[in-house]
């Protein structure tokens, strides 16, 4: 109301300006919000500077993690991956709840070029959280890169307890980003491995990653493991525990035998067995 009680009134053609734009903050800010993603994939499953499986990787539509099982004494290992635009700026965080449920580590995963595009392997440990990140990685010079990816390393202890706990990936890019996990640590133990510098070498990079777990099937009296220098050296070393596991059962079911049997079938690709 204006002096004297007169009314004013604002015109149908401002009112409209004002709503447009809104409608174009608010798109804005969903775009924004939606470009920055944290997702968490399985180790199998190596993801490229542009956000893709690669290509010798591909299979079938991965499935989210949720609640992985992991056996005591054991590895359980897994691919963090931020997806980005440019010039973005963050923080990685990995909870887990209680904190000393795990021994957590992480691993910044470097690409490297091949024939079949680019393929994550070599790893930098990190020795603090949170890590400060930026996209693109100015340590890989990926032109064009919108994902970077971290390989976190979870180890359960001996003589943890069989229950459950809480793990949290979150990322920090002005507002909050988290990935919940519920680990599930179940009663068998892994046998205790060493690790060794005298093994030989590992399939290429380019191979797929079930090349890589192949050899630990075919040598499955094997306990020693490669040092966690790179992604394929972390897939041996989690197949070697998972088969060093295995050679614990039932002798009719997985045992060395059978196990033996199994990755001979595998590398023919026959796919028969009697296991």
């Amino acid at each position: 109301m204006g002096a004297g009680g007169a009314g004013f009134s604002v015109p149908a053609s401002a009112c409209g300006r004002v709503f447009s734009r809104l409608l174009i903050l608010v798109a804005t800010m969903a775009g924004a919000l939606a470009a920055q993603t944290v997702d968490i994939y399985s180790e199998l499953s190596r993801i490229d500077p542009f956000g893709e499986i690669v290509p010798a990787d591909r299979g079938r539509q991965p499935r989210e993690i949720l609640s992985p099982a992991v056996a005591r004494n054991a590895w359980a290992s897994f691919h963090i991956v931020i997806s980005a635009p440019p010039r973005t700026t963050y923080l990685l965080y990995v909870v887990p709840n209680p904190l000393n449920a795990c021994r957590v580590e992480l691993y910044r995963e470097h690409f490297e070029k091949t024939p079949a595009g680019w393929v994550p392997d070599r790893l930098t440990e990190l020795t603090r959280l949170p890590d400060f990140g930026v996209m693109p990685d100015p340590a890989d010079g990926v032109e064009g890169q919108t994902t970077r990816a971290y390989l976190l390393d979870l180890w359960i202890p001996p003589n943890a307890d069989v229950a459950r706990f809480r793990l949290e990936v979150q990322l920090k890019v002005g507002y909050w980003v988290v990935r919940p996990m519920e680990v599930r640590v179940i009663a068998p133990r892994v046998p205790v491995l060493r690790v060794s510098t005298d093994l030989g070498p590992l399939p290429p990079i380019s191979s797929g990653t079930d090349a890589v777990a192949l050899g630990a099937l075919l040598d499955c009296n094997n306990r020693t493991y490669p040092p966690p220098e790179t992604v394929r050296a972390i897939i041996r070393r989690n197949a070697i525990q998972d088969m060093a596991l295995a050679s614990r059962l039932d002798t009719a079911i997985a045992g060395p035998d059978a196990l033996r049997q199994r990755g001979e079938a595998l590398k023919t690709g026959s796919g028969e067995s009697d296991c």
